[in-house]
């Protein structure tokens, strides 16, 4: 590979100098040469430059201008910059180093800098540039993977908002792109299955296991059909018996609430997750749907059990993952009365625009989070079902 160093000073015996320097000490570099700041401009439109030498003291347009111009460009600010000028400007140099210039040598060069110190500053400044493309690479690769993983989750979201007994509303936040919560919601023989999960980790990898759990809840559905309990207990078995976690760090755990609805009569398993919260429309009254159970992936033998619940037209029934309330190393994960507290706050939208509601609520949250200093540090997935 290389190198194009650009070297920019209105003396020309400067930049000589620093050339025949660079050429004796350096492998694979070609100059440029610069009289002031504007050529430097021109030249880095034109080619692609991987390190600047600046002077500071030039005409036209200065090596301080310069620097400035480049550093605020989105295409040019990371070339690197070494400033260069004499010994009086310490100060000035010091400004430049702050405004992002990478190093700087003094004038007049001695013998020890023209052997030793700028050679070494030119390497060290054309590696870490070096480095830094790599790593832009790899994120660009990253994205863009991310991109055809989060397209991959969203084709697996429901396919309608509409059923026959009921409606549902969606709203999903993944914290990196792809995350590992999930919702299903599907009609089979005039049931209404439906199940929010939470994949344990965050990124490709919670992505992938929810990808699977997705897949495993609905098997477990065409095996079990109306019971909740035996739903979940079927994935939590084929966990333990389809997958090899031997040398991973790290194993498929979920929590996960499951429900089926039919003729308003709600029936439900709760593995270790966020208590939903129900929107009674003849008592204009709310009710948490507390019941608790182990989380799925952590023991193999576990058991869960199926309650039920009457429901009436108009009912709303609000699903979400803990991310919504919980954020920080130190959140409290019981913290769903908030949710509970909030969502009798924000009854207008959930019963008017359940869109809006769902918006309402997560913006609500992240100004909590945002009073506190803390950021929403997991992903956020909320289901709300009305019947209708």
């Amino acid at each position: 590979m290389r190198y194009r160093i650009l070297i920019a000073d209105d003396a020309a015996l400067n930049r000589k100098l620093i050339k025949n320097i660079l050429f004796h000490n350096l492998d694979n570099v070609v100059f440029e040469e610069a009289e002031n700041g504007q050529q430097v401009l021109d030249l880095v439109e034109k080619i692609q430059v991987d390190l600047i030498i600046l002077d500071l003291i030039m005409p036209v347009l200065d090596g301080y201008e310069t620097l400035k111009k480049l550093k605020k460009s989105e295409k040019y600010h990371a070339i690197p910059v070494i400033v260069n000028s004499s010994i009086t400007e310490i100060r000035s140099i010091e400004q430049t180093l702050k405004e992002g210039a990478i190093d700087y040598f003094t004038k007049p060069l001695s013998e020890n800098d023209m052997n030793i110190i700028l050679p070494l500053k030119a390497k060290n400044a054309l590696l870490v540039y070096e480095q830094n493309h790599i790593i832009a690479d790899l994120n660009r690769h990253i994205s863009s993977e991310l991109a055809y993983a989060n397209a991959f989750a969203n084709s697996m979201l429901p396919k309608s908002n509409r059923f026959r007994d009921v409606e549902l509303f969606i709203k999903y936040y993944p914290s990196l792109g792809i995350g590992g919560d999930l919702f299903d919601c599907v009609e089979i023989d005039d049931r209404i299955h439906f199940m929010v999960a939470d994949v344990t980790g965050h990124g490709i990898a919670a992505g992938m296991a929810s990808s699977m759990v997705k897949i495993l809840y609905r098997k477990s559905i065409e095996k079990y059909g109306i019971l909740p309990h035996q739903i979940l207990e079927d994935m939590n078995r084929s966990i333990f018996q389809y997958f090899d976690f031997a040398g991973m760090d790290s194993y498929v755990v979920f929590t996960a609430f499951v429900g089926v609805i039919e003729k308003n009569k709600l029936s439900y398993a709760n593995a270790g997750h966020p208590y939903p919260v129900i929107y009674h429309s003849d008592q204009d009254g709310f009710e948490e749907i507390r019941q608790d159970g182990f989380l799925v992936g952590m023991l193999d033998d576990v058991t869960f059990r199926t309650e039920t619940l009457q429901l009436q037209k108009n009912d709303l029934i609000f699903l979400y993952t803990d991310g919504l309330f919980c954020a920080g190393a130190n959140c409290d994960f019981n913290g769903w009365d908030k949710v509970t507290k909030a969502s009798a706050q924000l009854k207008k939208a959930l019963t008017e625009n359940p869109e809006e509601f769902l918006e309402e609520i997560y913006y609500a949250f992240h100004m909590i989070h945002k009073s506190s200093n803390k950021d929403f540090n997991d992903d956020v997935a909320m289901m709300l079902i009305r019947l209708l």
